[in-house]
């Protein structure tokens, strides 16, 4: 089974295909790629792409998907064998959403805890307030006894928006990173979270539309890509968040790496390279792909539905 991917990060690269391999032009640089070892091509930020190789792509089964690039999707193609089963999607729809979203709750809110005492245990306590993992521990209890998914979905937020106002306290400060910020990017921390998210979220996607699941028939969050997003919500601290600290405080955004406009943070190629080949290994499309197959055998009433930690 085929299970490369290739991600095309940045601007301006030139994208076509003859019948057996993938050509990307880059800066000067030229790139072949074999189209039997690719499953998924991912394609962040503006590029030319000759239709024929989208063609030849979709011919040979490869998933395509596109993100803005600060890392937002924006949609994907699908070979035919991507059809969705109507069943499974109905399935879906009519499951009882509450268990299934306390779930995923549960994995966001335990992922971001246990990440917080690691850098505490590596940063020492004084990156953390006092009472701050009090408020913590209680929202993790408190959130079982909420009986209403919107309660669920305020604490999980909250939570969310705490742990990166920690992981803020452990990053120079000259990157003015404070906070998580939706829509383009203002610093270069986001901007580099942002494009993480990206890749992760066009990979549960690809994983998402093969189990034959509507990527936007969420539990816990609603609208376009909630269902993804439940999902990553709960990785994003171990597939990206770690590699990307990680990255940051080995010194990887130098000054001359990155620009910031009016109004966003553009990342330079160099380090959007060093990222794709980051996250390519923290990204574990295994677990994905186990994940799926759980919530299809759950949505079956097989086995209960659980998130892989």
């Amino acid at each position: 089974m085929k299970i490369n991917w290739k991600i095309v990060g940045g601007f301006g690269a030139h994208i076509k295909s003859n019948r057996t391999e993938l050509v990307i032009q880059h800066k000067g640089t030229i790139t072949e790629i074999p189209i039997e070892d690719l499953s998924h091509f991912l394609v962040i930020g503006g590029h030319n792409i000759q239709s024929s190789a989208l063609t030849t792509l979709i011919k040979q089964g490869v998933f395509i998907s596109f993100c803005e690039s600060d890392g937002e999707p924006i949609g994907y193609i699908t070979p035919y064998e991507y059809t969705a089963f109507d069943e499974i999607r109905r399935l879906q729809e009519s499951a009882l959403t509450y268990s299934y979203a306390l779930e995923c709750a549960q994995g966001s809110i335990q992922s971001r805890i246990l990440a917080i005492e690691k850098y505490a245990s590596v940063h020492g306590d004084t990156i953390l307030f006092s009472g701050e993992m009090d408020i913590l521990s209680g929202y993790s209890q408190e959130i079982n006894n909420m009986v209403r998914i919107e309660e669920i979905r305020r604490i999980e937020q909250l939570v969310r928006d705490m742990y990166y106002e920690i992981i803020s306290r452990i990053i120079d400060p000259v990157y003015h990173f404070r906070r998580r910020t939706g829509g383009p990017s203002q610093d270069p921390v986001n901007a580099v979270l942002s494009f993480g998210y990206g890749m992760l979220s066009s990979a549960c996607t690809k994983a998402i539309i093969g189990g034959h699941l509507h990527p936007s028939k969420g539990f816990l969050s609603r609208g376009k890509n909630s269902l993804v997003n439940d999902l990553v919500n709960c990785w994003k601290t171990k597939m990206i968040d770690e590699k990307a600290i990680e990255l940051i405080q080995s010194g990887l955004l130098k000054r001359d790496t990155y620009e910031i406009g009016k109004t966003r943070c553009i990342l330079h190629d160099k380090v959007i390279e060093k990222l794709i080949q980051a996250f390519l290994e923290s990204v574990l499309l295994d677990v994905i792909d186990s994940q799926i197959d759980i919530l299809v055998q759950s949505l079956n009433n097989e086995v209960p539905f659980r998130i892989i930690r």
